[in-house]
């Protein structure tokens, strides 16, 4: 399923229409009128929680990728819209830790992976977007990744996010709030937990 088809916003901007409600009959959520595919009558599979790690913590995003499994992270994806290919680095002075775009947490999506490119010698994080499968490459961004021991001061590869309500911050929490990272990809990661079909 992609963003533009059901999410909590649409693709083009417009709130999103959801399909999915809860049946009173059921204890699943069943979709009515939906873009599920033939044959589905309601949610197969949900998880029972999740873990939030800790912020803007480099080993152990690296650990949970390579131990656990996929990743969701929070992201500012603003800069990513013209991504076509190769390791996204951040424009700017300071490599963009200084650009608000840059560090505006505005989407979540999934971390699936890492490594480092062969032609540039640039290490990455492989993250699965939710814009389709023609955007990026085949709908993944490469995130040039970067180890904080690397540096003299976190400065180097952190910012200051000054709209955390464009992210995941509750209503009152207006406090800016320091992001790492490319895209601010270390700032709010979670695990799901208690996967299983219904």
């Amino acid at each position: 399923m992609q963003e533009y088809q059901m999410g909590y916003t649409s693709y083009y901007g417009d709130n999103g229409q959801c399909y999915i409600v809860k049946d009173p009959e059921k204890s699943y959520l069943r979709p009515i009128g939906g873009p599920d595919p033939g044959g589905v009558e309601g949610a197969v599979a949900t998880i029972n929680g999740y873990i939030l790690l800790p912020r803007n913590s480099y080993e152990t995003l690296m650990n949970a990728v390579a131990k656990t499994g996929p990743v969701g992270v929070s992201v500012a994806a603003s800069g990513w819209h013209d991504y076509e290919s190769g390791v996204f680095v951040m424009e700017g002075e300071n490599g963009g830790y200084d650009s608000a775009d840059n560090l505006d947490i505005n989407h979540a999506t999934s971390l699936v992976g890492y490594g480092t490119d062969e032609e540039s010698g640039l290490d990455y994080w492989l993250v699965r977007n939710s814009w389709s499968p023609t955007w990026g490459e085949d709908g993944y961004i490469r995130l040039l990744r970067e180890d904080p021991s690397d540096y003299d001061s976190l400065d180097e590869i952190c910012g200051t996010d000054e709209t955390p309500q464009h992210g995941s911050a509750c209503e009152g929490e207006t406090d800016p709030v320091t992001v790492c990272g490319t895209s601010g990809i270390l700032y709010e990661d979670y695990i799901p937990v208690g996967g299983h079909l219904i």
